[in-house]
């Protein structure tokens, strides 16, 4: 039986984009919901698969212009209030590069550095304004950050900025960030004790004054690779972490702020974070993959609930995270690297 998602749909069988990457994708929409891939390349170069019209997928991945050799990371992409879709990734210099479609719906892009000193691939969240702010692990060990400097498109970026903080030798893992329903962005790093911690903007769209760190899992917990967050229905933002083959979350209090509930776990045991996508039924769909490299699913039982399901198999062999979006019908694609190095993803089909 296949395993259970929002009523009316099912989990279909995983479909290949076929490829070639050592490096989780990104996935992004572009203006009219199509959905765009975007993988390191065995370059190492940047190579984008999007669907059609009809939303079929391209058969040929195709090399980025201007990206020849500047990928030594994981990407990531963000569209933009503007509709137009931004890519980042870290540079083999230890740069970070940005990459900006010239026009929305468009296979064209203009790549530029806008940082340095990165040892991690970045992470990205919309301000409350619109603004993209990049953030990133440095090679002092510090967290950083780059702003887009204004709302009127296209536009510039900030010098960037040390939101201080240790990482010590955690700084080649990503940061995760995002925006709560309060309209403050947060950031969570693995620290130097192997915890999680995080840091908030003080204001809405205060990308130059944010608060002290926080701690979100407990202290010296012995947390194993990068975090990953993502906001509640009700835009509580829930971080998700790994301690040995046991996930944990952890949410906002109601009415927001820094100060993060007693963890929760999610079911089975696992090897990679867990990484979640809220669902067109505002239940939180939970990717973990489990010791057999396959992918399982376990949900919210309820909206904003602590309570997760026993975790479902969906399948495939995931060396890495899987990467979960939405399609123009809200429903759920997940794309990630399988075993044999292509991108392959499961999805959501109508019942």
């Amino acid at each position: 039986m296949a395993p259970s998602t929002t009523p009316g749909l099912l989990w279909d069988l995983p479909f290949g984009l076929q490829g070639g990457t050592t490096f989780d994708p990104a996935v992004a929409p572009n203006a009219d919901d199509r959905l765009s891939v975007f993988v390191r390349g065995n370059g190492p170069d940047l190579y984008v698969k999007s669907q059609k019209r009809d939303w079929t997928w391209e058969t040929n991945w195709t090399q980025v212009a201007g990206t020849a050799g500047t990928v030594a990371g994981t990407p990531v992409a963000v569209r933009g209030p503007d509709g137009i879709v931004n890519v980042f990734w870290r540079g083999p210099d230890d740069s970070i590069w940005a990459l900006r479609q010239t026009a929305i719906n468009t296979g064209t892009y203009t790549p530029t550095k806008i940082a340095a000193g990165a040892a991690s691939s970045p992470a990205a969240a919309l301000n409350a304004d619109g603004r993209i702010s990049v953030f990133y692990n440095g090679t002092d060990r510090a967290l950083w950050h780059v702003d887009q400097t204004s709302v009127a498109y296209p536009t510039g970026w900030n010098p960037p900025e040390s939101l201080a903080g240790d990482t010590a030798t955690n700084n080649k893992l990503t940061p995760a960030a995002v925006r709560g329903g309060d309209g403050m962005i947060q950031v969570f790093v693995h620290g130097a004790a192997d915890e999680i911690w995080g840091i908030s903007e003080k204001a809405p769209d205060s990308t130059s004054s944010w608060g002290s760190y926080f701690p979100v899992s407990p202290r010296n917990s012995g947390v194993v690779g990068q975090p990953t967050a993502v906001t509640d229905a009700d835009q509580r933002i829930r971080v998700f972490w790994r301690v040995g083959n046991v996930g944990y979350h952890a949410v906002q209090p109601v009415g927001y702020g820094t100060t993060y509930g007693t963890p929760g776990t999610t079911q089975g045991k696992i090897y990679e974070t867990p990484v979640a996508i809220l669902a067109m039924d505002g239940r939180l769909e939970v990717f973990v993959v489990a010791s057999d490299r396959s992918l399982y699913v376990c949900e919210q039982k309820q909206a904003n609930g602590n309570d997760f399901a026993d975790a479902a198999r969906l399948g495939g062999n995931l060396p890495g995270l899987p990467v979960p979006a939405r399609f123009h019908d809200n429903r759920i694609v997940v794309p990630h690297r399988g075993s044999d190095n292509g991108i392959w993803a499961f999805q959501q089909v109508f019942a």
